[in-house]
């Protein structure tokens, strides 16, 4: 008798708590970003790169212009970004970040090899203002030989054809550190991570980039009857344009929520009740 009934108190004690741990978590909320700015820092090589940070976009420019007067550069332009009704676990992506551009000219001298990108967005929560953010990404560039190595392209190719029409191709990667990508909002921990970059309606790790084209053109004009020549430079270009993609994902952490601490202390006093009524029924039996 008396072992039956522990054996039915301690059966209702791991269904209320059984209960209780799965209860589901209520929804997050909307993660909103917005006043999104966006700076260059902290480029590799240290020396040699010129930053321009500003609003809507910022820039970094670097190397000595082969010919004319365009460096190598990056520009960023951030946008806003409305997330999915988000849950515990949940994520959502990808989705836009800002739009990415490598201005790629030929150059000599200094090269970027990585730099920073400081994301800063004000951000809510459900409507709840979290308050201004700023994530790091890390972009890695890899600036190629523009006639190749043993008349090849380091990304496949050859000079002079395909994406390698004016030299080989650069490549841009991107990273995120996660480190600095969390916040929080109550118990909940969210953060941003990077997906990549969306580029010829496909979404990759990596991005390869064009090389422009400067070219000195004579052309020939009369001038009060004489035949007079100009010397000017032609510039050809690629966009070399790409969305930066990113994912937000919640994680709601180990502490319990309020309901779930009330439904394991009313099965816990559950069981407590029910063994100390066992105990009075034994106490006459036992006598």
């Amino acid at each position: 008798m008396g072992l039956k009934s522990t054996s039915r108190a301690l059966a209702v004690a791991a269904t209320l708590v059984a209960s209780a741990a799965a209860v589901s978590p209520a929804a997050a909320g909307v993660v909103v970003f917005s006043n999104v700015s966006a700076d260059w820092s902290d480029p590799t090589p240290g020396s040699g790169i010129t930053i321009a940070n500003g609003a809507p976009t910022s820039t970094a420019s670097w190397g000595t212009p082969a010919l004319g007067n365009k460096q190598s550069s990056y520009s960023f332009t951030g946008n806003g970004v409305v997330t999915d009704d988000l849950v515990s676990g949940g994520s959502d992506g990808s989705f836009q970040l800002g739009e990415f551009q490598h201005n790629n000219w030929p150059i000599t001298g200094t090269s970027l090899t990585s730099i920073k990108l400081l994301f800063t967005a004000d951000v809510s929560v459900d409507g709840n203002d979290v308050g201004p953010q700023t994530f790091e990404f890390l972009f890695h560039h890899d600036e190629t030989p523009n006639n190749g190595t043993n008349g090849a392209c380091k990304y496949g190719g050859t000079p002079g054809s395909g994406i390698n029409t004016y030299g080989c191709a650069d490549q841009v990667s991107v990273e995120s550190n996660t480190l600095q990508n969390i916040f929080t909002f109550g118990k909940d921990t969210y953060t941003l991570e990077i997906a990549g970059f969306f580029s010829g309606g496909a979404l990759t790790e990596t991005f390869l980039t064009k090389e422009g084209k400067v070219e000195e053109v004579t052309t020939y004009y009369w001038h009060y009857g004489q035949k007079k020549k100009k010397k000017e430079l032609v510039y050809t270009s690629f966009p070399n344009k790409a969305y930066v993609m990113g994912t937000v994902h919640m994680v709601t952490s180990a502490i319990p929520e309020p309901s779930t601490w009330a439904m394991l202390i009313v099965g816990f006093g559950g069981v407590g009740s029910m063994l100390r009524a066992n105990r009075r029924r034994l106490v006459p039996a036992l006598a």
